[in-house]
């Protein structure tokens, strides 16, 4: 990988037009305006990182891609060097068609042993590679199905944590807009699955859970109405504890919960007397009040208690 010049400091060198532009405009940014009629000078280390990028712009991509294939096959790889190059295929395929051209020249064969590996790093940097080649990728999405790492994927939801919340970034990279991997996902149970996520400890894969199922359920009202019927409603609320306090756990729940209740049978759910919603919105409301920090969790609670506890809630089920 071409260097950035002598000084350590100096940002990560751009691989592509969108990557320099991005460079330029920071650099540009940086310098004070001249003056009238003056041309800004350029320090020698910039004009030195610049030349390095324009060069790297001639780089033949594929093969870049494929030297780093050969290194994770070589079974000799130390699991560092491994890493690292996943890393330098993340950075490439972040363009569209060099995703594309990644499982052209067979790149795929790289992704189920990544997922298998016993190093964290290995693991956790494939699962981010799934992610940024599905990700507004209707072909990779369709080539990731086919290659069947969608179990894979929920298994790894069980992993260490950074393993599990980039599991699931890849899953919702897989599933969004592309109904052909929900199907898939949905079929081996991945609902359940986001159900149990969004009430786990770990903070990561619980905002990236309700992130997906808040976006599955604005986007499908069918995969709203399968989530109530797998008890989301219960489970959600059950989860709700009151504090005094900004409590990410609490946010995520309301926020979840606001999703839900945009159907008539999740606002009837909502107000069993045995789930005691109306008393913990109260007791929320009571507790946080004035708190600029509580903000979204007093919206929350609010458009839940007019929601689902006045008379005039009939206006959702959209």
């Amino acid at each position: 990988m071409a260097s950035g010049g002598d000084n350590p400091d100096q940002p990560r060198q751009p691989r592509n037009m969108q990557g320099l532009l991005k460079f330029a405009m920071e650099a540009t940014a940086a310098e004070d305006a001249p003056a009238a009629g003056q041309l800004p000078q350029m320090d020698e280390d910039r004009r030195r990182f610049l030349e390095e990028a324009l060069k790297t712009l001639t780089v033949d991509v594929v093969q870049e891609i494929e030297k780093a294939m050969k290194t994770l096959m070589d079974p000799a790889t130390e699991e560092d060097d491994k890493a690292e190059a996943i890393d330098v295929i993340i950075d490439y395929v972040e363009d569209i068609d060099a995703a594309n051209d990644f499982f052209k020249v067979g790149g795929f064969v790289i992704i189920k042993p990544g997922l298998n590996s016993e190093n964290v790093d290995v693991r956790t940097g494939t699962l981010r590679l799934v992610g940024e080649l599905a990700q507004n990728n209707p072909t990779c999405q369709q080539h990731l199905l086919e290659a069947d790492v969608l179990p894979r994927l929920v298994e790894l939801l069980s992993d260490e944590a950074p393993v599990a919340s980039q599991a699931m970034h890849a899953i919702s990279c897989m599933v969004r807009q592309f109904e052909p991997c929900l199907a898939a996902f949905i079929d081996m149970g991945g609902l359940e699955c986001i159900l149990g996520c969004i009430q786990t400890d770990n903070e990561k894969l619980r905002i990236k859970s309700s992130f997906l199922m808040s976006a599955l359920c604005t986007e499908f009202a069918a995969v709203r109405d399968e989530f109530i019927k797998l008890n989301a409603v219960e489970r959600v609320v059950a989860s709700i504890r009151p504090s005094k306090e900004f409590e990410p756990k609490l946010e995520t729940a309301l926020s979840t919960l606001t999703v839900l209740t945009e159907s008539q049978d999740a606002i009837r759910r909502c107000q069993a007397a045995g789930l005691s919603l109306r008393s913990k919105l109260e007791s929320i409301l009571k507790l946080n009040d004035g708190k600029e920090e509580c903000l979204e969790q007093i919206e929350y609670a609010n458009t839940l208690l007019k929601r689902c506890f006045t008379d005039n809630n009939g206006g959702t089920d959209r």
